[in-house]
């Protein structure tokens, strides 16, 4: 990198908290589903997995600077399981948005995925109630840097695809298995 090249990665986490809650916009009202620098105790009471096939949005609800870009290449990965039956994932798209408590109409997708095709059969044992877990990687290259300032704030959007509603979007507070992460680059 340049010596002027001022970018920083951060990695997020998701979780969903059950007893705080957040409100930023209207968009994101009484909202629980995060993103986290690092894992709280796991003491805290927390869900542990979403249905997949629901539009599952994780906030960043804290300020990272006054105005800020994002650039670089984001990387993370998901992790989705069999949940109650034996499930076929079609597909996945990851994105990152933003949303402003200025207009509470703006909800603007900065970068995503676009569809991955994985067409991933994930095995159910009804015998032991365990399903299989399949962890999957995403890149995202942000090429013309993105911009926030300081009534924005940043989500991460996790949609899934499947020939059926027997999914789980695992998000535990659980750092062993990291079931969502995402590094950010911005440049300060």
């Amino acid at each position: 990198m340049a010596a002027d090249d001022q970018r920083y990665y951060e990695t997020f986490y998701a979780i969903q908290v059950d007893d705080w809650d957040w409100d930023f916009s209207s968009k994101f009202s009484n909202h629980h589903k995060i993103l986290d620098k690092e894992y709280i105790s796991d003491g805290c009471s927390t869900t542990t997995s979403s249905t997949a096939t629901a539009t599952n949005e994780f906030l960043y609800p804290h300020h990272i600077k006054k105005t800020y870009f994002i650039e670089g290449v984001i990387r993370g990965h998901i992790t989705l399981a069999a949940s109650a039956c034996t499930t076929t994932i079609t597909s996945y798209r990851v994105g990152l948005y933003k949303v402003s408590s200025d207009d509470p109409s703006m909800d603007e997708e900065l970068c995503s995925t676009g569809i991955k095709a994985v067409n991933s059969t994930l095995v159910y044992d009804g015998t032991y109630n365990v399903g299989e877990e399949r962890v999957y990687p995403f890149w995202i290259d942000v090429w013309e840097e993105k911009k926030l300032t300081e009534n924005e704030r940043f989500y991460l959007r996790v949609e899934v695809f499947s020939s059926d509603n027997c999914s789980a979007l695992w998000h535990s507070n659980d750092a062993t298995w990291e079931d969502i992460k995402i590094e950010i680059p911005f440049k300060l």
